[in-house]
């Protein structure tokens, strides 16, 4: 790694993934992996595919490996990813910090308020209907400052989908 060592790598070395149990009921283990690839990702269908969402959470019951995959999905957040990457991390995050465990819920929640201008930054670029839709959902669930959101949500600099707009 080396030189080339990125944010992710970093925050995926920091858990002892084969200590926690997947949501697929082995050793998370190959979550570390399965993170880096869809890191690397080229298109969302391709980030997609690794299914994450499966084993960090089970139909929106979060798994042991949900707060760790919540760090290492903001870390990946502030790197350089697709669009598709990083539209299927935004809506990883979302459904880790809006789930049905309140306490991890929770944790996850403090994991991506530490990022949370990357998340603004990610709202405001408008780089795909996705990712604008995606990080203001996330920033919805984790912002102190309501009047803060909604001042940025009224410029009319980016689009939200019907469903997202207050």
């Amino acid at each position: 790694m080396g030189l080339r060592m990125r944010l992710i790598d970093v925050e995926i070395c920091r858990y002892d993934w084969s200590a926690l149990t997947c949501g697929c009921t082995k050793a998370a283990a190959h979550l570390a992996d399965d993170l880096l690839r869809l890191a690397a990702a080229q298109s969302d269908e391709e980030a997609r595919a690794l299914h994450i969402e499966n084993h960090a959470m089970i139909q929106s019951i979060p798994q042991e490996p949900a707060v760790p995959v919540a760090s290492v999905l903001m870390a990946a957040l502030a790197g350089d990813l697709s669009p598709g990457a990083g539209f299927v991390c935004l809506d990883l995050l979302g459904g880790l910090v809006l789930n049905d465990g309140d306490d991890s819920s929770e944790m996850c929640r403090q994991i991506a308020r530490q990022g949370l201008w990357m998340l603004y930054r990610d709202l405001w670029s408008g780089a795909s209907p996705g990712i604008v839709a995606c990080a203001y959902y996330v920033l919805r669930a984790i912002e102190d400052d309501e009047d803060r959101l909604r001042a940025y949500r009224d410029t009319g600099h980016f689009d939200l989908p019907e469903y997202l707009a207050d």
